[in-house]
């Protein structure tokens, strides 16, 4: 565990931490990336920077090598534009997969040098008629999170997966169970590969290779 995590990534990072300890260790998966500015001036105005682009979904994509994502409102409605509110859903396309997974915004905490984005799998919101059917290769008691940190001149970028269990009862079918199992054990989480998710920390934190 990084030593500068405190707060609400921390807490985040030892229940990880616990997870791995059980006799379930793929429970839980932890991303990250540190990036180290010249003052606590610069490091304050790139974490204002950070934390804009963490609200907005559409900006992701940048930084992801594979998977896209793509910002729905509860009606199903894409908003391209809009800040990421809670409530809001994110659809997550990992090409080969075999279909689209979805996640719901369930809750944004923000104080003022820590913000930590949370979501779980949840139905398709553009798909009335399968409103109780979880879309997603993992279970709706799954979670991701994503934790930005600013410490004097130091800003930490978590991504950590918990309670990763994999989907096959809440499916629209055999198939669907089929390709959740494959899915999750092709070493993902939230649609993207574990170590693409490295790269996205370090790509999210601007950070020169």
């Amino acid at each position: 565990m990084t030593e500068i995590a405190s707060g609400r990534t921390k807490d985040l990072l030892e229940r990880a931490e616990r997870q791995n300890d059980s006799s379930t260790p793929e429970d839980s998966s932890v991303a990250d990336a540190t990036r180290v500015f010249s003052s606590v001036e610069a490091a304050e105005k790139a974490f204002s920077h950070f934390h804009k682009k963490l609200l907005h979904i559409e900006q992701w994509n940048a930084d992801s090598e594979i998977s896209s994502f793509e910002l729905f409102d509860k009606s199903g409605d894409a908003q391209s534009e809009k800040i990421a509110r809670r409530g809001d859903f994110i659809k997550v396309t990992l090409p080969g997969s075999g279909k689209d997974d979805w996640v719901k915004i369930v809750e944004i905490y923000e104080s003022p040098d820590e913000i930590v984005l949370i979501v779980q799998p949840s139905h398709d919101p553009t798909n009335v008629e399968n409103a109780k059917t979880t879309s997603h290769f993992f279970t709706a008691d799954s979670s991701n999170n994503f934790c930005l940190q600013k410490e004097n001149s130091t800003i930490n970028f978590y991504v950590i997966g918990l309670n990763e269990k994999t989907n096959t009862t809440e499916t629209g079918g055999v198939l669907e169970t089929v390709r959740n199992y494959a899915t999750a054990n092709l070493g993902c989480f939230l649609g993207v590969r574990k170590a693409q998710w490295k790269t996205f920390c370090d790509n999210f934190l601007e950070i020169e290779k």
